[in-house]
């Protein structure tokens, strides 16, 4: 096959054809209806329609539950493993034994003229991968890659089928990830013959526990590149070089970058896979997306992709998600990379699908905007800039740093310490431990959680108002808001006799019937709940009580984290069994059951089954235990900057009452972070540290309100402008907690709202 060839859009019937070569696969509906776009999200809004959904069976979700609702979106493609109960006049159907292995098959059929380039590892697979795609779009290469971190087995095959239905690019960069065994061998038979240069980048412990040990993670990441003629690779774990070197044939070329003390960065591995290409201008790909709340209620959104045609919508799909009736989308297009031939087509397309209200560029960025979300694609000019300016908050340098990407790593080790099919209730209350329901919201709700649970009406109310339309609980529902309650279908947690009558009466007043509602059990906290005292009358209220209707019975464990107390911790588990059993003998009905809380789901998971599991600490990066648990990730980073820089001598008096004095020739840094801003003040005169390039650098003197001192001395070329971590990667928010004698939810929570909060996420 020519690398160059161009195909005719496909058609089902084409696809049905390449499907049955070595499989069961038939048509129902028109063979002629063509696709041209593939997705597996009933979440997204269809490219055109000639989209093709693909219903993909998961251990938690079932996409043929939706075939009905991307059919009324506008879909008349379908590739799915059974046929709809209810018709769908007109529509197309594909069906085949696993819908994931008839989309490896066809992107393998497509793809099988172009050279394509596998990154894998641990880090910075998609920073390297941008920035290969950088360098060879800048070649004028024909080059394709998968999009955003399409990077799962599944994401893999529909990034590649889309990139090949049109066109066959010389080459194609693929980025692949896993996390559990024999998923390397899959990737390898997927990518077959067109394998021809892997990259793998660092491979730390992630994942380590999903695998026999560190060792089979890293034969399981070979075998993806097993098929690659040649190979670059991060050195600096010797194994990874011993464990290629053991297991491929000789032939295979082998090209170690770094070492254990300096490991390979993405400039280093993209040069070694791609000699001929100069990445050295290229100077950041970060391969991240920044949301950021903006001035007179704008949200912006800064892509730091690779800005081309291809990429522009799946920008725009991610950016319409967040974007809501209130809050319409508009488009700040900067330059463009690669061909913009197509740019004016693209747009036009765009503003339909999205619902783009209106799109500036570099001629035409005078208008200001208000509540609306701003996606900047592209490298803007000095007009954009000015724009973008002109839409940012001025705060000041402080800012609270959320790593969704870590969230969603989080739920999903979470997800997999429970039994499969158990639903996760994530907690976001207290606007997600002081991070920021909305966006946590949003991440959680694509990523397939049960429930978002929140303290109080409020809360469930701004996000309704956000456009969060996914199962929301709500934990502390005493209120006089009960319109807003059935308004915005949040489902009260109810513990106690008497809200239970208000609660019934209101619903009927409203004339609803069925109100989902939670009801809680004191098993041993001894803080709210019913006791087993109460059971007979709570089954009086709940029987033929047509108002309300039982969604779960849950409770909370008092000493899940206390290792030395599981006897309490069994007991109360025994005692939820009981009383839950009892309950619903009682009211002569079912409902889900949940009592484990992040210390219960790492240390009791395996007692009982359970259909919910409440996820709240471990959530955000930090461990319940007394130990640390080495998968999760942090996801919250406090950073600030150096405003002044000073010289003292030794025996200088520092801050309010002189409090801090220098032991030595000092240089003092003042920071624009205080205890308005969450800093306890007895975090002051040495009793915490925070960093600056790289070195912990105690507090001196008291914290003020808006600023605090700390000594810089042994920070290496310190300057004004300088990043100061308060907490974060390498400060962890239980150092500072340990110093207070609290714990860290204390900390999170404490950060002011005057505090920036910027959202990353791939």
């Amino acid at each position: 096959m020519n690398a160059n060839q161009r195909y005719a859009k496909p058609t089902a019937g084409d696809f049905a054809r390449i499907l049955a070569e070595d499989s069961t696969a038939t048509l129902h509906g028109n063979a002629d209806s063509i696709v041209d776009s593939i997705t597996i999200d009933s979440r997204a809004t269809p490219s055109t329609d000639n989209t093709i959904f693909c219903a993909i069976r998961t251990a938690v979700n079932d996409g043929h539950r939706y075939t009905g609702e991307m059919y009324r979106k506008g879909v008349r493609n379908f590739l799915v493993e059974t046929m709809p109960e209810t018709p769908l006049p007109g529509a197309t159907f594909i069906v085949v034994p696993s819908v994931t292995t008839a989309l490896h098959k066809l992107a393998g059929h497509y793809g099988s003229g172009t050279s394509t380039a596998i990154v894998t590892g641990s880090t910075g697979k998609s920073t390297t991968k941008e920035l290969i795609y950088n360098g060879l779009l800048r070649h004028n290469a024909n080059v394709a890659r998968s999009p955003r971190s399409y990077n799962s087995f599944i994401g893999s095959a529909i990034a590649r089928l889309e990139a090949y239905m049109t066109a066959t690019p010389e080459t194609y960069i693929a980025e692949a990830g896993i996390d559990a065994p024999g998923q390397g061998h899959a990737f390898a038979e997927s990518f077959g013959d067109s394998a021809t240069t892997g990259v793998i980048t660092r491979i730390t412990d992630e994942h380590d526990e999903n695998f026999d040990s560190h060792e089979s993670k890293i034969l399981e990441k070979i075998d993806i590149v097993s098929r690659c003629r040649h190979i670059v690779y991060d050195n600096s774990d010797p194994l990874v070089g011993e464990l290629l070197r053991k297991k491929l044939p000789p032939a295979t070329r082998l090209t170690p970058v770094g070492t254990p003390d300096n490991p390979a960065d993405a400039h280093a591995l993209a040069s070694a896979a791609f000699p001929d290409i100069d990445f050295s201008q290229i100077i950041d790909c970060p391969a991240r997306i920044s949301i950021n709340p903006g001035v007179r209620g704008n949200v912006l959104i800064q892509d730091g992709y690779t800005p081309d045609i291809v990429s522009l919508p799946y920008a725009l799909d991610r950016a319409r998600r967040h974007a809501t009736a209130s809050r319409p989308l508009v488009l700040a297009l900067g330059c463009l990379q690669g061909d913009t031939s197509t740019l004016a087509e693209a747009i036009d397309d765009a503003k339909h699908r999205y619902g783009i209200c209106a799109v500036i560029d570099e001629e035409n960025c005078d208008t200001a905007f208000a509540d609306s979300h701003i996606l900047i694609f592209g490298t803007p000019g000095e007009k954009l800039k000015r724009f973008i300016e002109s839409h940012e908050r001025a705060d000041h340098d402080t800012t609270l740093i959320v790593d969704l990407d870590a969230i969603v790593h989080n739920f999903d080790y979470f997800r997999r310490t429970v039994p499969k099919g158990t639903g996760i209730v994530a907690m976001v209350k207290a606007s997600a431990y002081g991070m920021g329901s909305i966006e946590i919201g949003k991440a959680l709700q694509s990523r397939g959680a049960a429930y978002l649970a929140v303290a109080v009406v409020d809360e469930g109310v701004d996000m309704r108002r956000a456009g969060i339309d996914m199962p929301l609980m709500v934990l502390n529902p005493v209120t006089n808001h009960y319109r807003e309650l059935f308004e915005c279908h949040l489902e009260p947690a109810v513990f106690s006799i008497d809200e239970l009558r208000r609660l019934s009466a209101e619903s009927r007043d409203a004339g609803m019937l069925h109100y989902p509602v939670h009801i809680k059990l004191d098993t041993g906290m001894h803080r709210v709940g019913f006791t087993e005292e109460m059971l007979d009358m709570l089954a009086d209220e709940l029987k033929d009580n047509n108002a309300i209707a039982v969604r779960s019975v849950f409770s909370h464990l008092a000493t899940a984290d206390c290792t030395d107390m599981d006897d309490a911790t069994n007991a109360q588990l025994e005692s939820f069994d009981r009383l839950s059993a009892s309950l619903e003998k009682k009211i002569g009905g079912t409902f889900a059951r949940h009592i484990l809380n992040t210390a219960g789901m790492l240390r009791f998971a395996g007692h009982g089954q359970y259909e919910m599991a409440r996820l709240g600490i471990g959530l955000y990066g930090i461990s319940p235990l007394p130990y640390p648990v080495p998968a999760l990730r942090p996801v919250a980073a406090l950073h600030t900057a150096i405003i002044s820089l000073k010289h003292w001598p030794a025996g200088t008096h520092i801050g309010y009452g002189g409090r801090g004095q220098t032991m030595r020739p000092s240089i003092i840094a003042t920071i624009p972070v205080g205890y308005a801003d969450g800093i306890n003040r007895h975090l002051g005169c040495g009793k915490a540290s925070f960093v600056v390039n790289g070195v912990e650098c105690p507090t001196i003197g008291n914290i003020c309100m808006d600023q605090c001192m700390i000594d810089v001395t042994d920070a290496p070329d310190v300057a004004v402008g300088d990043t100061v971590e308060i907490f974060g990667f390498r400060m962890p928010v239980e150092r500072l907690a340990q110093a207070l004698d609290t714990i860290p939810y204390e900390i999170l929570t404490s950060v002011s709202q005057r505090v920036h909060r910027t959202y990353l996420t791939r």
